[in-house]
C-alpha cells in the first residue's frame, strides 16, 4: 500500500528530524532566556535611557543597529577560529559560544526595540516574512512527529524554568 505522502522518505526523515528538533528547541529556549535577561538589564537607568533613544531611531538607523551585533562579534569569531587553528580548540569553542550568545542577546533586544520601525523598511519586511514563513513551514512539517510534540512539552517546561530563574 503506497504511503499517504509519496515525497516523504522515512529514512531521511529519521535522520533529519532529530537534529531539526534539537536545533529548534535550543533556538527557542535560548532566544526566550536571552530576551528575558536583556529585558531585565533594560530596567537599569542608563540602559533604559539608551533603549529609549534606540526606539526613536529613524528606519535607516534602526536597520544599521539591527545589523550591528553580527558585525561587532566578527572579530571575536575570527579570534576563535584562529585559536582553533593554533590547536586551542576548547578555548576557540568557548570564545565562539560567548560571541554567539552575546550577539544573539543583543540581536534579540534590538529586534524587540526596533521592530515597529524596522517593519517600515521594505527589505526588512521581506526578510522577516521569509524567515517567519520558513519557521512556519518547519513547524508544520515537525508537528506530525511524536518526538516533536514531546519536545514542545519540554520547551514549555524549560521556558518556565528559565523565566523563573531570571525573574
Amino acid at each position: 500500500m503506497p504511503s499517504q505522502n509519496p515525497r516523504r522518505n522515512p529514512y531521511l526523515s529519521a535522520l533529519l528530524v532529530p537534529p531539526a528538533v534539537v536545533l529548534l528547541l535550543v533556538e527557542e529556549v535560548i532566544w526566550a532566556g536571552l530576551k528575558a535577561l536583556m529585558a531585565r538589564l533594560g530596567r537599569l537607568p542608563a540602559v533604559a535611557r539608551l533603549e529609549a533613544h534606540i526606539q526613536t531611531l529613524p528606519p535607516w538607523g534602526a536597520a544599521l543597529l539591527f545589523l550591528a551585533p553580527g558585525a561587532a562579534m566578527l572579530p571575536f569569531k575570527l579570534m576563535a577560529l584562529w585559536a582553533m587553528a593554533q590547536g586551542h580548540f576548547l578555548w576557540g569553542l568557548l570564545v565562539l559560544l560567548a560571541a554567539k550568545l552575546t550577539a544573539t542577546a543583543l540581536f534579540a533586544r534590538i529586534y524587540t526595540l526596533c521592530k515597529p520601525t524596522l517593519m517600515t523598511v521594505p527589505w526588512f519586511v521581506r526578510l522577516h516574512d521569509w524567515i517567519n514563513g520558513l519557521k512556519a513551514w518547519a513547524h508544520a512539517r515537525l508537528n506530525g512527529w511524536r518526538l516533536w510534540r514531546f519536545s514542545r512539552r519540554i520547551i514549555g517546561r524549560m521556558r518556565a524554568w528559565v523565566t523563573s530563574v531570571l525573574a
